[in-house]
This record gives C-alpha cells, sequence and structure tokens, in this order.
C-alpha cells in the first residue's frame, strides 16, 4: 500500500490530483495547509508527500524542512507542486530534501508520471524491504498457524546455519503476551497492530535500559541478550530479570490501556510471561553492509524460548532456570521449582517462580547499576519505525492464519464474495476499507466524473433482515439532511444481490486519530460546537443519532469535523422510538462508554441523549480520557446512573458547568437542545480568547 499525502489550499488542486492517482493499492490523505499537514503526516506517514509551495501559514518548503527534520518522517518522498517554477525556488526546495518539482496547472499523466518516478526511484530499497518482510511475515503466519492448532505460542527464532562470535556467560529473555490470538479473533488488523505498537514501543525501553543486546521481535514476543558489561555491575542474569520484571509492570499498564481503547470489545487479560536461562551463546551474522543482521542461537536460547512457554502452562508470570537465579545473586526471591523437559536435552531444567527483584544484591556487593546512554533521538526514532513495521507485518500474520484456520471450517460454497474491483451503477470499488456487523466499506472512484467516494455494501440474503432494515433507513434518513457537518450521500442502489450506499470519502479518517493526547481547549471546543451545529440540523428533522463518538465524526482536508454513520439513528417521534438497547439476540444497539443513562435503560430517547454523548466527547477531548471508565459493562453502567460528573483539571474550571450540564444523569437537567449549548459554548471560547489576549 502507498500511502500519498497531497498538500494544497486549493480545493480544486487537491480533489484532481486525488482523481488521478486513487487506485487498489494506495491510501490518499489530504491537507488543506501545512499545519494540517504535519498533523496528519504524525497520524498516518506518508510513503510521498505532493506539497504546494505558496500557502498561507507554513508555507511548503517550511513543510518540507519539519518533515526532514523528523525522525519518524524523514523518508517520505517530498514533490513540490508549484506555479512558482523559479531556478531560485527549485534550488532551494532540492537543497531542503525535495525529491522532484511538478508546476501547475499539470495533467492527469504528468502527475501520475512524476509520482511513478518517484516510486522507481526508491523501488530497489522497496523491494528488498518487501521481500525481506514477506518472508518474515510468510514465517510467522507459519508460526501462528501451527501455535493456534497446538494451542501454544512460542515463537523461537531458526537457527541460522552457521556462528561467527561467541558469548560466553550470558542470559536470554524471552517474553510472550499470554493469549494473543484469542485477543486477535476480536480485534481487526489495523486494531492488532495498534496494541502490538503500543506493547513494543513501551516493553523495550526496559531492556535496552538493561544493557540488552541483539533485541528481536518475534511475532508478538521479544528475545534479547544480556551478557557480561564493564559498564553494568549487575551480572546479566540479574538485568535480564530487572527487565522482566520492569517489563510485567508495563504490562499491567497496558492492560488498562486496553480495556479503555477497546471497551466494546470482550478481549481476555492482557498479559505477559518471561522465561531467563543462562550460559553460552552463539551469534550469527547474515547478510552484509546495513542488511546485516546478528541472530543469538544454540542451547541457552532453545532453553529461554522453552522457560517462557513453561511460564504460560504453570501459571508464572516471570520463569527462571536454577542457572540463571544462581548467576543473579541474593536479593531475587523465589517461590516454587519445578523440572521441565526441553527439546533436544537429556536432562531436565530445574526452573522457578521469579516473585521478587531487587535492584541490587543484599548486602550491598554490587555498587549502584549504571544505565547506559540514552539512545540519541534518530536511533529513537529507527527503534519506533521497526516496531511499527514489525507490528503490521505481525498483525497482517495471525489475521492471515486465523482466517486460513476458520477456512477450512467454513463450507466450500458458505464464503462471501469478494466484492473488490465489483462495479455497481456507474461506481467501480477499488479496495476494502473495513467492516462493520453485516456491511463492508469500500473505497470507490464515481465512473462518471473520477470523485472517490465510499461504497457501503451489504449482501442480500436470508440473514440480513435486521441489517437490511437499518441499512434502508440509513440512506432514508440521510437523503433528508442537507449540512456542512453531516455526511453527504450520493446515492442508494441495488445490484448483483447486494444494497448499497455511496457517500463523502474522507481521506483524513475520524476524530479518534486526533486523540493522541488532550487537546487544547479552544481546539475541543471547535470540535464541540461543530457538532453542535449538525445535531442541531439532525434534531431538527426529529432524528436521533443514537451512537455519536468519535469514530463517528469524520475530519475533512480542512480540518471540519463531520457527523457519519447514521446506522442506528431513529425518528425521535416515531414508533419505535422507546426502544430496549438490547435486542431479542442480546445485541448492544450503541457505544457503552458514551451512552446516556437512558439509552442505557432502554428509555424513551430525545435529542439530549445525542448531547450526552457529545458532553463524553467533549470531556475525552480535554482530558484525555473518559469521564466514565470502567472494567465491566455493568460498573460502567452504575457508575452513569448513579456518580456526579467529575471534575476538570482547574486550568479548564471555565468548562465545568458545561460539562455538567451535558453528562447530567437525568435529561431534564441538560441543555434544552443543541442550540443552546452552542450559544453556551460560543459565550466560553469568547471568554477563554479574551483571557489569552
Amino acid at each position: 500500500m502507498l500511502n500519498i499525502l497531497i498538500v494544497d489550499d486549493d480545493e480544486a488542486v487537491r480533489r484532481k490530483a486525488m482523481r488521478a492517482l486513487a487506485g487498489p493499492q494506495v491510501r490518499l490523505a489530504s491537507a488543506a495547509d501545512g499545519r494540517l499537514a504535519l498533523e496528519q503526516a504524525t497520524r498516518l506517514p506518508p510513503d510521498i508527500v505532493i506539497c504546494d509551495v505558496d500557502m498561507p501559514g507554513l508555507n511548503g518548503f517550511e513543510v518540507l524542512t519539519a518533515l526532514k527534520a523528523d525522525g519518524r518522517l524523514a523518508a517520505a518522498q517530498v514533490m513540490m507542486l508549484t506555479s512558482l517554477g523559479t531556478r531560485h525556488g527549485v534550488r532551494l526546495g532540492m537543497s531542503l530534501g525535495a525529491d522532484d518539482y511538478l508546476t501547475k496547472p499539470f495533467t492527469d499523466e504528468e502527475l501520475v508520471e512524476a509520482v511513478q518516478g518517484l516510486v522507481r526511484k526508491r523501488g530497489r530499497i522497496e523491494a528488498v524491504r518487501e521481500s525481506a518482510a514477506d518472508q518474515q511475515e510468510q514465517t510467522l503466519r507459519e508460526r501462528f498457524s501451527s501455535a493456534i492448532g497446538a494451542g501454544t505460542g512460542v515463537l523461537a527464532a531458526e537457527e541460522p546455519p552457521a556462528a561467527q562470535d561467541v558469548l560466553r556467560d550470558a542470559a536470554v529473555l524471552f517474553a510472550d503476551i499470554r493469549g494473543f490470538t484469542a485477543m486477535a479473533e476480536k480485534l481487526s488488523s489495523q486494531e492488532v497492530a495498534r496494541l502490538l505498537t503500543e506493547y513494543f514501543d513501551r516493553a523495550c525501553e526496559p531492556v535496552l535500559a538493561q544493557g540488552g543486546r541483539y533485541l528481536k521481535l518475534i511475532g508478538d514476543g521479544l528475545m534479547a541478550v544480556f551478557t557480561p558489561d564493564s559498564d553494568q555491575a549487575l551480572p546479566p542474569s540479574r538485568r535480564a530479570l530487572l527487565a522482566a520484571d520492569a517489563m510485567a509492570a508495563i504490562g499491567r499498564d497496558i492492560a488498562g490501556w486496553v480495556t479503555l481503547t477497546f471497551p466494546d470489545v470482550l478481549l481476555p487479560p492482557f498479559r505477559v510471561g518471561f522465561g531467563v536461562h543462562c550460559g553460552e551463546v552463539a551469534v550469527s551474522h547474515m547478510g552484509a553492509g546495513r542488511h546485516r543482521e546478528a541472530t543469538p542461537i544454540g542451547d541457552t536460547v532453545n532453553v529461554a524460548s522453552r522457560l517462557e512457554q513453561v511460564s504460560k502452562e504453570l501459571g508464572w508470570t516471570i520463569v527462571a532456570s536454577d542457572a540463571a537465579v544462581a548467576q543473579a545473586g541474593g536479593g531475587v526471591r523465589v517461590g516454587p521449582h519445578q523440572d521441565v523437559t526441553v527439546r533436544n536435552r537429556a536432562t531436565p531444567v530445574r526452573v522457578h517462580e521469579v516473585l521478587v527483584v531487587e535492584p541490587a544484591p543484599a548486602g550491598g556487593t554490587h555498587p549502584t547499576l549504571r544505565l547506559p546512554r540514552v539512545p540519541d533521538p534518530e536511533e529513537k526514532a529507527r527503534l519506533q519505525r521497526d516496531a511499527r513495521e514489525h507490528a503490521g507485518i505481525a498483525a497482517r500474520a495471525v489475521k492471515d492464519a486465523l482466517g486460513e484456520q476458520l477456512s477450512a471450517l467454513r463450507r466450500p460454497d458458505a464464503g462471501p464474495a469478494d466484492l473488490q474491483g465489483l462495479r455497481l451503477q456507474g461506481f467501480r470499488t477499488l479496495r476494502r476499507l473495513g467492516a462493520g456487523g453485516m456491511s463492508s466499506v469500500y473505497l470507490a472512484v464515481r465512473e462518471s466524473d473520477g470523485e472517490l467516494v465510499v461504497l457501503k455494501i451489504l449482501p442480500l440474503d436470508g440473514e440480513s433482515g435486521d441489517a437490511a432494515t437499518r441499512f434502508m433507513r440509513e440512506f432514508a434518513l440521510l437523503s433528508r439532511i442537507r449540512h456542512p457537518h453531516v455526511i453527504r450521500i450520493f446515492n442508494q442502489g441495488f445490484a448483483q444481490h447486494v444494497a448499497y450506499i455511496a457517500m463523502e470519502y474522507f481521506e483524513n479518517g475520524d476524530l479518534r486519530g486526533r486523540m493522541a493526547a488532550p487537546m487544547a481547549p479552544a481546539a475541543a471546543v471547535s470540535v464541540a460546537r461543530q457538532v453542535c451545529s449538525a445535531l442541531a440540523a439532525v434534531h431538527a428533522l426529529g432524528i436521533v443519532h443514537r451512537d455519536l463518538k468519535p469514530e463517528n465524526l469524520m475530519v475533512r482536508a480542512n480540518g471540519q469535523v463531520v457527523l457519519a454513520d447514521f446506522g442506528i439513528a431513529k425518528l425521535a417521534g416515531g414508533a419505535g422510538a422507546a426502544q430496549p438497547t438490547l435486542t431479542h439476540a442480546g445485541e448492544l444497539l450503541g457505544s457503552p462508554s458514551y451512552m446516556s443513562p437512558e439509552q442505557i435503560a432502554g428509555q424513551h430517547l430525545s435529542g439530549r441523549a445525542d448531547l450526552y454523548a457529545l458532553g463524553v466527547v467533549l470531556y475525552e477531548l480535554l482530558v484525555g480520557r473518559r469521564p466514565f471508565e470502567a472494567v465491566t459493562l455493568v460498573e460502567l453502567f452504575y457508575m452513569k446512573a448513579h456518580q456526579p460528573p467529575p471534575t476538570l483539571p482547574a486550568p479548564l474550571a471555565a468548562l465545568q458547568p458545561v460539562i455538567d450540564r451535558l453528562i447530567a444523569r437525568r435529561p431534564a437537567d441538560r441543555f434544552a437542545d443543541a442550540a443552546e449549548l452552542e450559544g453556551e459554548l460560543a459565550r466560553v471560547a469568547a471568554a477563554m480568547a479574551q483571557d489569552v489576549r
């Protein structure tokens, strides 16, 4: 997949470029100015940036400089797009790192040819990387398939044929996520990659801090080697156990993150297990130049991998061999022990459950641990890129492995048809964007003018009754709304046993993608006011959205926020307006974290239910977390029904009355309607602006 970011303050130019470059293997994003371009690039690092030079605010040269200064984005190829094609401007752009120049006006053919030139320019390097990635993904897929069938997830590295170095008295650490395939079953490939990226980004830090070397990411696990080092006062096994102990604590933090990030998915608890063994380690060196790779191999590595598997079987978090515990010295408190068999070893290995690891041995016989230097920003950025790349590969591999297992159980005639390339009454599908419930979402092109659209497609069969009804109602409701902050809908139809809706495409994704950290208060209020404007139009037609959340608030290239996904919306005064949240099949309609108490209870709903959801979104934008968070749905529902709104941090006190009214337990205590809320937000925004001045 090729990620292309188009930056130009002229909407006509952006649309022209997007139409010319759209394709099945291209993911397009756009931005109307330099600031939005850098924000978008941070969320989805581009392979190619096509950037106008003459823009308000940050100009193209400033965007280019910022991209090249960011270790995560520096690899992107940049094509400057301008009507100011002077020799001086071209030289300046090239000196700042631009890869090509294209002068406006341009034809579709000129743009496509220029982009193809950039792709060819990097082709040889990409071919090497993709070949290595494909080989790694295939290897991981086979291992995951074996793990799923055998009920074990040990993913030790295969031994290369020859070793060149020998490390004596080294300790090897293996770590692995418990029940990873069970979690992957319930998440999309993108969500699996997000989870792995979060884990790897944080789990590698204690390994590096304790002087770990040859750190390798293997599927959902990692391996590292600790060697005797004059800069490290503690023995290798002690440092390996300290790293494992710190990673276990990180795992507990990530368990909370998983609960908050995927609140509506019943995932098994996130836990990590570890195996530590010490002895002689051989290191094989393969490849040449910057592609040279060192891989630890040998009996010590195999035993450490087996001990990690044992931790899973015994339910222990950290398992260490007798030899590792002895080398670690005093201050390591252990629990039960057991003898375990290891492949290709004639005698069993005695292992211990490690309970406590002190920072230094008892008695002070060793000086305090001296940590190695902190990695420089470039090295840290490289490690982060490697972790993200591996997370994506591992996510695809495990999903493919699960898919193969499911395919083997599926009747030959029961699989859904592949809709890529399907033509639906003037639309041609390019690639699948995602799926939800029984429908799938595809990026498509309108063949009459080349405009990119989203096709929401529902197969029509004997099992699609209720889903088909909701699907048709979504079009009926959306076709009544014409508003700049409500998603645009173009067409509905039936073809080849499917129903479809053609609607606006948002190349920059949803609001959730902009919520990695709390927003500035003024920006959060701006978002809320835009949503208010949309809700006012929706509620004026008697429609209650019922599923307002960041994932259903899309972002245009100019930063506008747009309300989308009316799949479970209802006419407030129509039949069925007061429906229980749980259907006869036990399906929960809506997102629990954003539901109002009356929606949870299945009571009659008004537009104030949507205002409650907006209050949750606003709180989350301001603080970085939701106002009510719990491990179980029962606890969450109790908090919503009985606890008062939480208090905002002191710098946000001006917004406390707004939050209090928005997420009040009783609908009557909330704002009367979106117009009243918008007026109050406008007043608060003006007051905050005055305070800044």
